[in-house]
């Protein structure tokens, strides 16, 4: 069986005008995380740990280059405090999508004098992440 590389990944987000665009080419570090929330339900007496499943929820998280196209998405989320959900597609290898609608939180921008700005945010899927075989 083959590993997969990430020459076939690719990332789309919602601009500002509501249009889903490619970010591939800003986008230096990408990663999706599905955390799962434990429960803890051992009863009295029991020498064994008992747990349960929890409330779930799976973020993507970006870094990469500021620029006019990421300025423009990501930009107007740092000046205002809003609650805009966006449309995210991830292309983790060629035929492999993960998509749905996202809250985006903790976006940053960073950089030193003489430097590349960069930025860097976590986008939250808001309910169910569709995994599927066909793009947007």
């Amino acid at each position: 069986m083959a590993n997969k590389t990430f020459k076939d990944m690719a990332v789309k987000i919602d601009n500002a005008a509501a249009a889903l665009t490619a970010i591939t080419a800003y986008v230096s570090q990408v990663s999706l995380a599905r955390a799962l929330a434990l429960l803890e339900d051992t009863g009295l007496n029991e020498q064994n740990k008992s747990v349960m499943q929890g409330l779930a929820g799976t973020t993507v998280s970006l870094s990469g280059m500021v620029n006019t196209t990421t300025d423009g998405i990501f930009g107007p989320l740092i000046a205002a405090a809003t609650s805009v959900t966006k449309t995210v597609e991830y292309t983790a290898y060629s035929g492999r999508y993960y998509n749905g609608e996202v809250l985006l939180s903790n976006i940053q921008y960073s950089g030193s004098p003489g430097s590349l700005q960069t930025f860097s945010a976590d986008a939250t899927f808001d309910g169910a992440v569709n995994r599927t075989s066909v793009a947007l």
